[in-house]
C-alpha cells in the first residue's frame, strides 16, 4: 500500500512538471512513455520505450523529461521505440545559448557520452559565450526552439580552424532516465531534418 501512496506521488509530481512545459509550448502535444530496456552495448546510452506507432509515436520526435531534451525517436515498431539521445554522433541539432543567443550545432561526441556530456560547435572566435550558460535548441524542424540541453562546461578551441567548441553538461541525467514524453506534435514541426540521418 505504502509503494502505491509513493507511486501515486511520484505520478503527480511527473505530470505537473509537464503541465508547466506545455504552458510554456501550448502547441505541443505529448505521449507519456516508460523506458523499458537499456542497451548495454551503446556507449551513447539508447533506450527502449514502451510506445510505438499504434501510440502515435514517429520517427524523428522529439523526446524529453521535465529536466530537457533526451533525444529524438530513431526505430518505431507497433508497441515499442527506439530513442537516440543526444549523447550520440548520429543527433545533430541547431543550439542556441539563451543568455548571448550565439548558435552553434549539438551533437554527441563517443569521449563526451559517458559523462552525460555532448559537443556544441561551429561556434565563432569572437562569440560570447561563458562556463555556465544555459544552452537550448534554436529550432527549426526536427526540435522545437527552446528545449533545454544543459549548461557550459568548458569551451575550447578546435586543433584545426579558428572556431571554438564548448562541452556541454547535459539538463538531463541519463542513468537515472525512467519515464519520458514524446513530443508528437508541435507547430512548424518536419520541416527540416536537422538529426544528420
Amino acid at each position: 500500500m505504502l509503494l502505491l501512496h509513493y507511486l501515486y506521488i511520484f505520478l503527480i509530481e511527473f505530470y505537473k512538471n509537464y503541465l508547466e512545459i506545455k504552458d510554456s509550448h501550448p502547441d505541443f502535444k505529448f505521449a507519456p512513455a516508460t523506458l523499458i530496456s537499456r542497451d548495454s552495448a551503446d556507449p551513447y546510452k539508447g533506450f527502449v520505450i514502451n510506445k510505438g506507432s499504434t501510440d502515435g509515436i514517429k520517427a524523428y520526435d522529439p523526446v524529453i523529461t521535465d529536466a530537457g531534451l533526451v533525444g529524438y525517436i530513431s526505430e518505431v515498431g507497433l508497441t515499442t521505440s527506439k530513442v537516440t539521445t543526444v549523447l550520440s554522433p548520429k543527433f545533430k541539432a541547431g543550439g542556441r545559448d539563451s543568455r548571448t543567443a550565439d548558435e552553434g550545432i549539438l551533437s554527441g561526441r563517443a569521449d563526451f557520452a559517458k559523462d552525460n556530456k555532448c559537443y556544441f560547435y561551429n561556434l565563432q572566435r569572437d562569440c560570447s559565450l561563458s562556463i555556465g550558460d544555459s544552452i537550448i535548441t534554436a529550432g527549426g524542424g526536427v526540435f522545437p526552439k527552446g528545449l533545454v540541453i544543459g549548461t557550459v562546461g568548458d569551451i575550447k578551441q578546435q586543433i584545426k580552424g579558428s572556431s571554438i567548441y564548448a562541452v556541454v553538461d547535459t539538463a538531463v541525467d541519463f542513468d537515472d532516465i525512467r519515464n519520458v514524453m514524446v513530443i508528437t506534435y508541435y507547430t512548424g514541426q518536419g520541416l527540416d531534418d536537422s538529426t544528420g540521418e
